[in-house]
């Protein structure tokens, strides 16, 4: 008993020093009015990055945050057990792209590389090729370049390849040609494929319609202002590309509108426009392909016509909607003579599941359903009645796509918490496995239960909650073990059921793994979008925190035991689940986290938000901004949990300052000696387009830090 207790003293010390160490970032208080409020910014001035004393204070924290981080012998068990898994997989494929003459186009990762390479293969069973690596792209620089997007022309001659590095996002693009695999000489900038809009390649295939950016400053205000839609002509110059659809073109425009283009197929009959941003709604628009130089636009839909997706069949517009339909039905009217107010409903709303996808073949129309996000099912509507395709085994996840209406293939995406991801074909009434991927080793999966239960929220609302652990726990005699919980909440996004590896590792090391479906999300439809949205925001970090104290009452963790774990806009859920109940939590990580949304319009992307969260202009909505903003509601003299905070530079979503004011308030407040850490990194974005050893890096430390903070003894501190 004395050897333990001398451990938990050290450990104790050991968090003392390090926070200790930690020299506190300055404050400069700056006090801004709102509507008559007046707010104080301690750390306004760490906006701007580049100022000699944040850079020194981040230098100093990735300094202290590593070196403690480093203490944890057994984290490099964990980036050697990811190396492992990777290797049993022996490649990994992604950005498959199939063109109507079966042309198979994907990104193609082997165990021992680092990035993807692109290859192709005729048909599926067709040998592949390498057609292109990123390594020879701008050679002599000696940085790690990533394939982030490709589009294949229509009949598979050509490809656009977009080309990225150090997470940056915003990309270059080349195109390729695919028999003699050189690339043609333009080099085309100023774009973001991977993002909103992506190529759209002439039904002629001489060139593609592509969304071009005025700057490439991600820090900039106006880096998302008045971009457009434009013609490149392959072999032109990039410069001469022609204006299709923006501002200029339709006076209904804003500023801050991505008008984006689509072209479904090669025989559409409409070039179709559109202006997503974070909302789930937009306004569209369409014109004759043949018209496609005379930017003669006309009105398709509107916002309030609640079109969540579509398909344009000659001059029909099938669509998915939640107009009086939270849940989702499928409509169908004219392009030309549209009515969305009446129109011939095709697939009702069901009260019980909602519509999640839908694709449309020479044999009918398929669609996708879903209970609580957790379980889907496959339908074909055969005249009036719904016919459900059976798959081999229950999935929590399905997507569909079809090849084209003038065919029978019905491509299926199938996935689950411990279910292989997998492709089938579905072709007259015959279902084959076309999975291109290996898949991990099945009898590990095999001894994960998996619990998909409902807890009851403040308001009544039950929120679907999975937990994920190994065989042997014993449901009703559970120890209290570490627990790691995460979910997400914004933008009508679903916490969709797939195979993670970082999941799996905790479960390994003997840990229980939630997902909380809260508000903010589209698990159970619109309305559950809705109920986490603006002013009803709070839902999201309250639904959070009763699955967390669930956890708790039903003796599957205790408060030292649980951590918490989100990023991205997830970082509303938790900051404000720590600054709510810092009581409850041992630990919490955020990556690339929106903490400081009171200034969420000051960043790059920050007005395409505002359909989401609200704008500060607005009384009521800046009342709303102010209650989800996580920076604002830390507390001087207060216990909070420990805290690990990443970022990256060349984040083009969340800036790095979002993390750097938390982390600076949170230390300055926090009078628990629990350490409350910061890693900024200057060689990535927002973690999407790492290369393979960085991402195994960044989820070693998180996990590693959520188990010593939850008492995991391999985990502690040497």
């Amino acid at each position: 008993m004395k050897f333990v207790f001398l451990s938990i003293l050290s450990i104790q010390c050991l968090c003392t020093i390090a926070q200790d160490q930690m020299k506190l970032l300055p404050e400069k208080i700056v006090i801004d009015e709102y509507h008559n409020q007046k707010i104080k910014d301690p750390y306004r001035y760490a906006e701007d990055l580049n100022t000699d004393v944040v850079k020194s204070w981040i230098g100093e924290q990735n300094k202290i945050s590593i070196s403690l981080l480093n203490k944890i012998q057994k984290k490099q068990y964990l980036i050697d057990k990811q190396i492992e898994f990777d290797q049993k997989n022996e490649f990994s494929i992604s950005k498959l792209k199939i063109i109507e003459n079966d042309n198979h186009f994907y990104l193609k990762r082997e165990s021992n590389e680092n990035v993807p390479k692109l290859y192709y293969r005729k048909t599926f069973s067709s040998p592949e090729e390498l057609l292109y690596d990123p390594k020879s792209f701008k050679s002599k620089s000696h940085i790690d370049h990533v394939i982030n997007y490709i589009q294949p022309n229509w009949d598979g001659s050509k490809i656009v390849i977009s080309i990225t590095k150090n997470g940056q996002e915003v990309s270059e693009m080349v195109v390729l040609d695919v028999n003699s695999k050189k690339l043609h000489s333009e080099i085309i900038k100023n774009v973001w494929p991977s993002n909103k809009g992506g190529v759209e390649w002439l039904p002629d295939n001489t060139g593609f319609i592509y969304l071009q950016y005025r700057k490439t400053d991600t820090k900039s205000k106006d880096f998302q202002k008045n971009t457009k839609s434009v013609l490149h002509i392959v072999n032109d110059n990039p410069n001469d590309a022609k204006e299709i659809f923006s501002k200029n073109s339709d006076p209904n425009l804003n500023e801050d509108d991505i008008p984006i283009t689509v072209i479904e197929r090669q025989d559409s009959k409409y070039l179709i426009g559109k202006t997503p941003g974070a909302g789930n709604y937009y306004n569209s628009y369409y014109l004759p392909i043949n018209e496609i130089k005379t930017n003669d636009w006309k009105p398709l839909f509107k916002k309030v016509n609640e079109i969540k997706s579509f398909s344009i069949q000659g001059d029909s517009i099938i669509y998915r909607t939640s107009k009086n339909a939270p849940n989702y039905k499928i409509c169908i009217t004219s392009v030309l003579e549209p009515n969305f107010d009446t129109p011939k409903v095709l697939v009702k709303e069901n009260p019980e599941t909602i519509i999640t996808d839908f694709d449309i073949t020479k044999d009918g129309l398929y669609f996708v359903t879903s209970k609580n996000g957790v379980k889907s099912s496959l339908y074909k509507l055969d005249g009036k009645t719904q016919k459900e395709i059976k798959l081999p085994q229950t999935y929590g996840n399905i997507s569909i796509s079809s090849k084209g209406p003038n065919y029978s293939e019905l491509w299926i995406n199938a996935s689950g918490w411990t279910a292989k991801n997998i492709r089938y074909e579905y072709n007259n009434k015959k279902l084959s496995n076309k999975n291109l991927n290996n898949t991990i080793n099945d009898k590990i999966l095999e001894n994960i239960i998996i619990e998909e239960i409902e807890v009851e929220a403040p308001d009544g609302e039950m929120i679907p909650l999975s937990i994920l652990y190994k065989k042997g726990i014993k449901k009703g005699n559970i120890k209290p073990r570490p627990t790691l919980m995460d979910g997400y909440g914004a933008y009508g996004i679903s916490m969709k059921p797939a195979f993670s590896l970082r999941r799996l590792l905790w479960i390994l090391e003997g840990g229980i793994y939630a997902i909380a479906h809260v508000r903010g999300g589209g698990e159970k439809g619109d309305s559950w979008h809705k109920g986490g949205y603006k002013s009803k925001k709070p839902n999201t970090w309250k639904d959070f925190i009763a699955c967390a104290e669930y956890l708790i009452d039903k003796n599957y963790t205790t408060k030292n035991k649980l951590a918490i774990w989100s990023g991205s806009a997830g970082g509303i859920l938790i900051g404000r689940a720590i600054t709510d109940r810092p009581d409850l939590f041992s630990a919490a990580i955020v990556e690339f986290g929106s903490l400081n949304m009171l200034r969420s319009e000051m960043r790059a992307n920050g007005a395409l938000n505002i359909k989401e969260f609200g704008t500060i202009s607005d009384p009521k909505e800046f009342k709303d901004l102010l209650e989800i903003d996580a920076y604002h509601h830390i507390k001087d003299g207060t216990k909070y949990p420990s805290t690990l905070l990443t970022a990256g530079l060349n984040d083009a979503r969340v800036p790095a300052w979002f993390s750097v004011k938390f982390a600076a308030r949170m230390q300055k407040a926090n009078i628990s000696s629990n350490p409350n850490l910061l890693l900024i990194d200057k060689e990535t974005g927002h973690g999407i387009d790492d290369t393979k050893l960085k991402q195994f890096n960044r989820f070693a430390n998180i996990l590693s830090f959520a188990l010593w903070q939850t008492g995991h003894p391999d985990y502690q501190p040497e």
